[in-house]
């Protein structure tokens, strides 16, 4: 790929987020609209009860799916309203692959306020401590780009099914015209945040760096290595 020059000066606008990522990167944080959303971590509708408080009572005799209200416990094995039936059939194969998505999903909405704060917390001192991602923020803003928490957001992400049927999970992603997503509810730990983000800001310093076409799998490819 052909050399870019420097930007002559001022901060790059492509690494500038004020938005959520662009659904159609699949990068979206859920599939409804925001209500009520916290400050790092928003919460999202579903019909006419937010997700935050339907969650609350998941594990409290309610028996429908947050993520998959079409779900039937006697196809699945997967029953919202007992923690316990949910493990032993997991553990024992009698819970469908269907019934396994379902579980994880409902889970990840559950979760959602406390993997978003665990993951902001990890950002932060990945930025403030982490040898590998200060040395990436250095040589991005030699570039002119800047990242920081308002373009580095961590959101819930949904699991996406694929057209062949399968169910594709990610750890983050990065566009050009919002910065970066992390997937908190996908992040086991800090290392594991740390390793994603020094990823993407590979991906961030390369779009600065050289003329690339995201739309051009060769560029992709390239980007990956």
């Amino acid at each position: 790929m052909a050399e870019t020059p420097k930007p002559a000066s001022g901060v790059n606008p492509l690494l500038e987020m004020s938005t959520l990522p662009s659904p159609s990167l699949h990068l979206t944080c859920a599939p409804t609209a925001p209500l009520n959303c916290a400050p790092n971590c928003p919460t999202y509708c579903s019909g006419n009860r937010s997700v935050a408080a339907m969650a609350s009572g998941s594990s409290g005799g309610t028996s429908q799916s947050l993520s998959n209200p079409g779900n039937d416990p006697a196809k699945t094995g997967y029953d919202p309203s007992s923690y316990w039936t949910n493990v032993y059939n997991i553990l024992t194969g009698r819970m469908t692959p269907e019934g396994q998505h379902s579980y994880r999903e409902d889970m990840y909405i559950k979760n959602e306020s406390t993997d978003c704060k665990n993951c902001d917390e990890w950002r932060d001192w990945c930025f403030k401590y982490s040898p590998t991602v200060i040395f990436l923020k250095k040589n991005i803003e030699a570039l002119n780009g800047d990242l920081n928490a308002k373009n580095v957001r961590c959101r819930r992400c949904p699991t996406r099914r694929t057209e062949d049927g399968n169910y594709a999970r990610q750890g983050g992603g990065f566009s050009p015209d919002h910065g970066i997503l992390i997937c908190a509810n996908e992040m086991r730990d800090r290392k594991h945040l740390e390793d994603t983000l020094a990823h993407e800001m590979v991906h961030a310093w390369d779009h600065l760096r050289w003329k690339v076409d995201w739309a051009d799998l060769r560029h992709a490819a390239c980007t990956e290595v």
